[in-house]
């Protein structure tokens, strides 16, 4: 659903032109991270020093949305610039395979010039043309020079209870290099148990951190631009992290969810993927962890910013910084993600390069994680962004300080339930029942306006059914 018309001025700084002018760019993925458990763009209380560094020199989107609100569909579909109704791909365990030839974006910034690289946690699904492809190869195939998949620290675990041969992760290799794998392996005879490391990078995400400074430092070409698609498994559960991360959350009022229940009636398939909350106590840890867990993250992500730096590299480095999904920990008495409210689809999307945007604002105009596609190809100087991806509206002109790029919604799904977001109201709609969101007065999503405003209701249903119509193909859930 895009205007067909595009205005390109060039400015004589972009694209082939001046091929050194062209910025590096590093994707920065969080998972799960609730954009509340920040401090400066949260409620205040978590400990984000270098996520506040970024907003400070940046821009954030808190309107950007993801298009699929679990890892494997949120991943997956931002690889190859696909919905989630594109692939079949609704919720972790619908697809086995991507379907073959299917069309990823690393290639094209591979042909602008820019060396390509993928580090960290990966749901990417090896191709149906390569169905046997270890992860680091399917990435490869996928257009990424460089990849190094550190691990998932719920799949390590679940591979040591199940007794699976492990020894081939980059992790574990790293953990017997130091002599602390039998370490490990005690850490994680219970699942969630705390990790005893003392050194942050003998944990997985700040290994992961390790090897991203590294390849920033020393690992790149310097005579190419480069992308780097750098992906942590934290903020995500298990709530794990070393104790002195917990004790320098120890002084930090965490509040209490928002909300305890829904003010109005909620579909069934809306309610399928997340759970009650079990009791106060649990959710409580459970907040708890997550502000560990974010600190720690932010440490890691304070590790790349140096690195950066010291390689006098930060000045010419768009940083994009953003979560696959959000989480409910609590609010609305529920637990975990996989819907279509406000703590599943927000993404914590921060966009800092001083060089060229404006510092420390606040972007309300609504965005979708597709748009990270054509936004790349733009900065990395690629003709006709939006029409070389084939989903999703570039950014570039809103950093830039325009109104508006042509996208009036942001839209999301799960099966059996679509969404439409702009700067003020949401839309859901699911099983016939239709759900409005004003933001405005209603920011924890409490009531349902849609027989209030039903002139604002109408709009966005047709804006729905007009994208369902116009983006592609749908698909029920694959498995093949």
């Amino acid at each position: 659903m895009k205007n067909k018309i595009y205005l390109y001025v060039c400015l004589g700084v972009c694209g082939f032109c001046l091929a050194d002018s062209r910025p590096n760019i590093i994707w920065i993925e969080a998972d799960d991270l609730m954009p509340r458990f920040m401090n400066k763009l949260g409620e205040g209380f978590g400990y984000t020093p270098n996520l506040d560094r970024l907003a400070t020199t940046g821009v954030y989107f808190p309107n950007a949305v993801c298009q699929g609100v679990m890892c494997g569909p949120s991943r997956n579909g931002l690889l190859t610039n696909l919905y989630s109704h594109n692939l079949g791909f609704y919720r972790n365990g619908h697809l086995r395979k991507l379907p073959k030839g299917v069309w990823t974006f690393p290639p094209v910034l591979r042909e602008a010039g820019y060396q390509t690289a993928y580090i960290g946690k990966s749901h990417i699904k090896s191709s149906a043309d390569n169905p046997k492809a270890t992860k680091d190869e399917a990435l490869m195939g996928y257009g990424f020079d460089d990849v190094n998949c550190t691990g998932e620290r719920y799949a390590l675990w679940k591979a040591l209870k199940d007794g699976k041969d492990i020894s081939d992760s980059p992790f574990v290799k790293h953990l017997k290099s130091r002599g602390v794998y039998e370490q490990f392996v005690k850490d994680n005879t219970g699942y969630g148990n705390k990790s005893t490391m003392e050194e942050d990078i003998d944990y997985l995400d700040g290994f992961t951190a390790q090897v991203g400074a590294d390849w920033l430092t020393k690992g790149r070409d310097p005579q190419k631009p480069f992308f780097l698609w750098f992906n942590f498994c934290l903020p995500h559960g298990p709530y794990d992290v070393p104790q002195r991360w917990y004790d320098k959350i120890a002084d930090l009022k965490i509040p209490p969810p928002k909300t305890d229940s829904f003010g109005h009636e909620v579909p069934a398939p809306l309610l399928k993927d997340n759970k009650p909350v079990k009791s106060d106590e649990r959710t409580e840890k459970d907040r708890l962890g997550e502000a560990a867990n974010v600190a720690f993250m932010d440490a890691q992500i304070g590790r790349l910013l140096d690195a950066l730096e010291s390689s006098g590299q930060l000045e010419e480095t768009v940083i994009i910084f953003f979560s696959d999904h959000s989480i409910f920990l609590g609010n609305h008495g529920r637990l975990h993600k996989g819907t279509l409210f406000e703590e599943a689809l927000a993404t914590s999307m921060i966009v800092s390069y001083p060089k060229r945007f404006p510092q420390d604002q606040i972007n309300p105009h609504p965005m979708e994680l597709m748009d990270l596609v054509p936004t790349t190809f733009e900065l990395a100087g690629v003709e006709k962004p939006n029409e070389t991806a084939k989903n999703g509206f570039s950014i570039v002109s809103l950093l830039e300080g325009k109104k508006s790029n042509g996208r009036q919604y942001a839209f999301s799904e799960i099966l059996d339930a679509q969404s439409a977001t702009d700067a003020r109201y949401r839309y859901i709609v699911s099983e016939g029942v239709e759900i409005l969101y004003d933001h405005e007065c209603d920011p924890w999503e409490m009531e349902n306006v849609a027989l209030k405003y039903p002139e604002i209701t109408k709009r966005m249903r047709k804006a729905v059914k007009e994208w369902m119509a116009t983006s592609g193909p749908i698909h029920p859930p694959k498995t093949f």
